[in-house]
């Protein structure tokens, strides 16, 4: 969905986009370490968005497609019970309209209860890097195998090394006791709209143009060239026209919608409707309460 020549993510913090662009965001905050927060992914995506050939990947379950190509869905009303692993958290959105902000912040609230799925490369550790705590360091080999065993949610190539977010990396943070979130691409849904991963879809939608101006004027993005530049008007456009075409496939995938206006207000609504998620009936597909043999 995400094909306009120009594609970008907006970042609040700009003196932390002027560091290499493979660097790590901070790992943390409050003396708290945040395990799964990193950037690495969405550069696979940046980089798949500026090619003809796509570098960025997501899993298909057997059943990947049929939410989106029939108009009709068995649902049932259900409630989590208290011994239940979290529903997954899944934030999605046009780039630069802020979903990562968003995912950094509700993390930031609390690390104790939100975490994000740590990641698995064929890089390299760094001197100060642990296996298993800011990625999964492993071969090509075995992520190939990985790919080919559909383990990923989604996976990605950045600068000749393979990163990629794993089922069994979120599986680990839901049966940890923890809510895991995440920020995918919206070809994504599918991968973690799942009956084990359950998972909460959260579209984060751009506010009116003149909003947009307003409200991103002296916000810095990052473009497929990694450079950090000012808003302009291309680019409200370009994520305008991003939102129309994710809204036209993936509507009925949604579970809530935010407005991203002011950056406040958008997290306190993101954290009301993560707990709505966790503790109120929702509509969920029935096949997550009764489901076929061959899921």
């Amino acid at each position: 969905m995400r094909n306009a020549p120009k594609q970008t993510r907006r970042h609040l913090n700009a003196v932390e986009e002027l560091k290499e662009e493979d660097d790590d965001f901070d790992s943390n905050i409050k003396g708290i370490y945040m395990a799964g927060f990193r950037r690495s992914m969405r550069l696979c995506r940046r980089r798949a968005h500026s090619t003809t050939q796509p570098s960025c990947h997501t899993r298909c379950p057997s059943s990947c497609y049929s939410a989106l190509n029939c108009p009709y869905e068995e649902v049932v009303r259900h409630l989590r019970l208290p011994q239940d692993p979290h529903r997954l958290i899944a934030l999605t959105g046009p780039s630069g309209v802020g979903v990562n902000e968003l995912r950094r912040h509700l993390i930031g609230m609390n690390p104790s209860i939100f975490q994000g799925a740590i990641a698995h490369t064929t890089r390299a550790p760094k001197a100060y890097e642990e296996s298993g705590r800011e990625y999964f360091f492993i071969g090509r080999e075995i992520f190939d195998n990985m790919v080919y065993n559909n383990r990923f949610l989604e996976y990605g190539e950045h600068k000749g090394n393979l990163y990629g977010t794993s089922v069994e990396s979120a599986r680990e943070v839901l049966n940890s006791g923890k809510i895991c979130v995440l920020d995918i691409e919206p070809n994504a849904i599918q991968a973690v709209r799942t009956h084990e991963l359950r998972a909460y879809i959260i579209y984060v939608k751009p506010p009116p143009l003149q909003r947009l101006r307003e409200t991103r004027q002296d916000s810095y993005i990052t473009t497929n060239y990694y450079d950090n530049r000012p808003f302009t008007d291309e680019d409200f456009l370009e994520m305008e026209e991003s939102a129309r075409k994710i809204e036209s496939q993936y509507w009925q995938l949604f579970d809530h919608v935010i407005v991203n206006d002011e950056l406040q207000d958008s997290c306190i609504q993101l954290l009301m409707a993560v707990r709505k998620a966790q503790d109120e009936p929702q509509w969920v597909p029935a096949t997550w309460i009764r489901p076929r043999a061959e899921s």
